[in-house]
C-alpha cells in the first residue's frame, strides 16, 4: 500500500520508489520500494552487494486507487540486492536477487489505541525477488511480498508479483528531440494470496513512462510522465455491488537527480505530483480524481 502527495514538488535525484495498504483492510503493492531493484541502484555497479535505503513524504496514501490513509505519511524502506553472474549465459544478460523491508508511517494526528505508538505505524512489509535482464532490453522480475501492520490496522496476507518491462533507451534518437527519450513500457501483475475477508484479487497495470533529461549532460534531471492503468477482477468493489474491472488511470510528473553528485555521488532525490482519475463506482474512499504529491531521497551502496 502507498501513496503520494504533498503538493507539486520539484527535487533533484536520479530515480524513484514507492508501496500500498488498505484502511481497515489490508495492502498492497502500488507504490512502495519497486520490485524491480535497477529502479533505486541506478547504473549496474561492479559491487555484487548493493543496499539502497530511501524515504519519501507523501501527502496522502493512495495505492491501485484506493485510500489507505489520509494522512501525511513517512514511508522508508531498504533493499538488499545482490548480483549473481554465474547464473548469465546466452539470453540471460543479468541476474540478482533482492530482499527488503518498507515501512508507512503516518504522521499526522492518529487516535490512541491498545498499540499506543505503534498507532503510528500503519504497514511493515517483507520483501524478496528475483530479476532478470534478457539480451539487454527486457526484464522480468518476480517479488513476493508480506504485509503486516504493526498498529494491526489490517489483518496480513501475501502477494506475489511479476513485472515485464522493456527498455526502448535510444531507439528514439533521431526521431524525438529530446536527450534520452524512452518510454519504458511495463506489464505489472500482482496475485493476491491469503486475503483476508474476500476471494485474492488478480490486478493488472500496464504502464507507459515518457521519459527525458534536461540540463548539464554530466548531471541531468530526468523529467518523467506515468500513464498508468489499474484493472481487475476482484479488487474494485463496486458501491452497487459487484466489481468494477477499472480502477483508475494515474499520470502526473516526476523530477529526478543527483544535486550532490560532486560530493555524496550515491544521493538521489526525486518528487512529483500524480494525478488520480478514479472510476466513481469502485468503494476507494476517494472522489472522481485526486492531486497527490512525494518527496523523496534515496541512498545506494
Amino acid at each position: 500500500m502507498r501513496r503520494f502527495i504533498p503538493g507539486i514538488v520539484i527535487a533533484f535525484g536520479t530515480t524513484a520508489a514507492s508501496v500500498v495498504a488498505q484502511d481497515t483492510q489490508m495492502p498492497e503493492s502500488a507504490d512502495r520500494p519497486s520490485s524491480d531493484p535497477s529502479i533505486e541502484e541506478g547504473e549496474a555497479r561492479k559491487d555484487r552487494i548493493t543496499t539502497a535505503v530511501g524515504a519519501a513524504v507523501v501527502s496522502t496514501y493512495i495505492s491501485r486507487g484506493i485510500s489507505f490513509s489520509e494522512e501525511p505519511s513517512l514511508q522508508a524502506y531498504v533493499t538488499v540486492t545482490v548480483d549473481v553472474p554465474e547464473l548469465t549465459g546466452g539470453a540471460v544478460t543479468r541476474v540478482q536477487v533482492f530482499v527488503g523491508n518498507w515501512n508507512s508511517i503516518k504522521l499526522g494526528p492518529v487516535e490512541p489505541t491498545e498499540t499506543g505508538q505503534l498507532t503510528r505505524f500503519y504497514e511493515n512489509d517483507l520483501y524478496a525477488g528475483a530479476r532478470l535482464e534478457l539480451g539487454q532490453r527486457w526484464t522480468v522480475s518476480a517479488t513476493y511480498y508480506r504485509y503486516e501492520s504493526l498498529s494491526e490496522a489490517f489483518e496480513g496476507y501475501n502477494d506475489l508479483e511479476l513485472i515485464v518491462g522493456f527498455d526502448d533507451t535510444g531507439i528514439w534518437a533521431g526521431a524525438i528531440p529530446l536527450d534520452a527519450f524512452s518510454l519504458s513500457p511495463s506489464l505489472r501483475m500482482v496475485q493476491e494470496a491469503g486475503r483476508p475477508g474476500r476471494p485474492d484479487a488478480l490486478y493488472t497495470q500496464p504502464s507507459l513512462s515518457p521519459s527525458f533529461n534536461l540540463g548539464d549532460p554530466e548531471r541531468p534531471v530526468r523529467v518523467s510522465v506515468p500513464l498508468v492503468l489499474g484493472i481487475s477482477d476482484e479488487y474494485y468493489d463496486d458501491v452497487r455491488g459487484g466489481h468494477e474491472t477499472v480502477g483508475f488511470f494515474r499520470t502526473g510528473i516526476t523530477i529526478a537527480g543527483q544535486p550532490f553528485a560532486d560530493r555524496i555521488p550515491a544521493l538521489s532525490v526525486d518528487g512529483g505530483v500524480d494525478v488520480w482519475f478514479l472510476n466513481d463506482r469502485v468503494a476507494n474512499g476517494l472522489g472522481n480524481s485526486e492531486l497527490t504529491g512525494r518527496v523523496g531521497i534515496v541512498w545506494s551502496f
